[in-house]
């Protein structure tokens, strides 16, 4: 099979999704060709920086706006608002799809479902698409309704795009594709000695790839904690943020170890007793795998606001708010171990470890539905 996967750089997890699509593909079919393009940027780099400089930059210092622009695009004609670029890239896409000539398209961003849409309306695209979607709620940008499937995490969004004019029988409820290494179960006394922490208790706090929301005033408030328990701080690509829990470490009495990029997430999760975050998707779906126990705080509308209301209605996480006054909730979580064994349950129950697989085989059928047509 031949694979094209689209996806852009707005964050680490669309991109982490088509890798985890891209590994199931060819542990399932060694001989596959799979291509994932950062698609945006392929096209034009000055673009790229352009269009995902801008969004990084409004969910970071313009929360309220970005909010806003969220909900009014929900309501409108995504395509017709940035009609210019979005046909821009997709023309420059053409070529790379003519020359390798996949059998199935997918996308796993927003951006890259409506480029999939523009293609087989306006360029006679006969390839089948399919967007998987990353988040725990639904949008206008992803959805389009020549679109053969869609991959949802969860039930409440077949209802839900079902609205949107989606044929149920184009919705799979695969949940959202992690890595096979989340599946994985190393001894927990071998990672903790790699990382030089000790067997006890220990809270995950992080915000994404780009390392959004009170970072600073959650360790504080978990440094003084009055419980016997070990902090990860992770940083992502916020050298500010970073350079702060630096300093933080070097003049507090309690040490924490302290992380900017991680390649080994599976691992800390692992271990993680308490991840305390901003609802990323694929941090969520993530934490589902490794049943890791979730405290959410606010850090980007739109679509980490649906995903928090998600897990609160399902009873899912536990909601810290911005997060400047969360010691006293969760020092009361830390020192409850028939409660922290329930979320532990709930998340587990609530995994889609198969997810990536679950994809391939769709693919393979998409594929194999339009080879016989053709």
């Amino acid at each position: 099979m031949r694979a094209l996967i689209l996806t852009v750089s707005a964050g680490s997890g669309h991109n982490k999704a088509a890798e985890a699509i891209r590994e199931a593909v060819l542990r399932n079919e060694p001989g596959s060709e799979v291509r994932v393009i950062n698609t945006i940027k392929y096209i034009s780099p000055a673009l790229d920086k352009l269009v995902i400089g801008t969004y990084l930059k409004s969910i970071k210092y313009y929360p309220v706006f970005f909010k806003y622009l969220y909900k009014y695009a929900d309501k409108r004609d995504s395509i017709a608002v940035t009609r210019l670029w979005y046909e821009y890239v997709t023309k420059g896409l053409i070529p790379t799809i003519e020359e390798f000539d996949p059998d199935v398209i997918v996308a796993t961003h927003p951006f890259t479902s409506q480029i999939l849409s523009l293609l087989k309306k306006n360029h006679s695209l006969m390839k089948p698409g399919c967007v998987v979607m990353t988040d725990f709620g639904a949008h206008s940008f992803w959805i389009h309704s020549n679109i053969e499937a869609y991959v949802v995490s969860n039930d409440d969004m077949i209802g839900e795009l079902k609205e949107r004019g989606i044929e149920e029988g184009s919705i799979h409820v695969f949940g959202i594709p992690t890595g096979r290494k989340f599946s994985q179960h190393p001894e927990r006394s071998e990672t903790l000695k790699e990382l030089g922490l000790m067997d006890k208790r220990t809270i995950t706090v992080m915000g994404g790839s780009l390392g959004l929301g009170n970072i600073e005033s959650i360790v504080r408030e978990l440094l003084s904690i009055d419980c016997d328990l070990q902090i990860i701080v992770i940083s992502g690509g916020n050298l500010k943020l970073h350079e702060k829990m630096v300093e933080l470490n070097e003049n507090s009495e309690k040490k924490f170890l302290n992380l900017a990029y991680v390649d080994n997430m599976d691992d800390i999760l692992r271990i993680t007793d308490l991840l305390v975050t901003k609802p990323g998707g694929l941090t969520v779906a993530e934490s589902f795998v490794t049943g890791t126990p979730l405290a959410i705080f606010s850090a980007v509308p739109g679509q980490e606001a649906q995903n928090a209301a998600y897990l609160l209605k399902h009873d899912l996480a536990l909601d810290i708010g911005p997060g400047t006054d969360c010691r006293e909730a969760i020092c009361s979580l830390m020192r409850d171990e028939v409660r922290l064994a329930r979320m532990k349950a709930r998340s587990m129950e609530h995994s889609k470890e198969n997810a990536s697989d679950d994809v391939y085989a769709l693919l393979k059928s998409l594929a194999q539905k339009n080879e016989a047509i053709i």
